[in-house]
């Protein structure tokens, strides 16, 4: 029902951000300052400086999530860095409540939120039984483990990939 009535919206920006956002499970502003520099063939490189814990994190891209860039790369503005530039300058993102208000926009307020795509993905993730490790490198969450989030470095690629194009499906 959610994303029948998004897909019925106008605004393509909110829409496609929307649809990119359930796909990767990131957070709504490391989605919005998306730059063109940061996606490298099906993985999205999200550099340290826009990440909540400071360090880059790695994205991979479902085909459907390959389909959105895409479709904003037809639809990119010259001269913007951006993948959802501004409505008003190029050289900004698009602004940090367009998806909050698409969702009010369609009756989900105090329903649904951009960063309840996490949510969801997690629950859905956790009930299919992906590794736990996997999932929470996805939302790049930090182990609760201070020593083990010390050495262990893993990306668990190979499952997140895999996590990442089922759910999309």
């Amino acid at each position: 029902d959610l994303i029948q009535r998004i897909n019925m919206e106008r605004d393509i920006q909110s829409v496609m951000a929307s649809r990119l956002l359930a796909y990767t499970w990131t957070r709504s502003g490391e989605l919005r300052m998306m730059e063109w520099e940061e996606i490298h063939g099906d993985q999205w490189i999200i550099p340290a400086g826009k990440m909540k814990r400071r360090l880059d994190h790695l994205v991979p891209l479902s085909r459907q999530a390959l389909a959105v860039i895409d479709d904003m790369r037809a639809r990119a503005r010259p001269g913007s860095p951006y993948v959802f530039p501004s409505d008003r300058r190029a050289d900004r993102p698009m602004s940090e409540n367009a998806i909050l208000y698409l969702l009010h926009r369609i009756g989900y307020k105090g329903r649904m939120t951009g960063h309840g795509w996490r949510s969801v993905a997690s629950t859905w993730a956790n009930e299919m039984g992906y590794s736990p490790d996997a999932i929470e490198r996805q939302l790049a969450h930090v182990p609760a483990n201070e020593v083990r989030a010390a050495y262990n470095r893993a990306q668990y690629l190979p499952e997140r990939q895999k996590m990442l194009q089922a759910w999309a499906d």
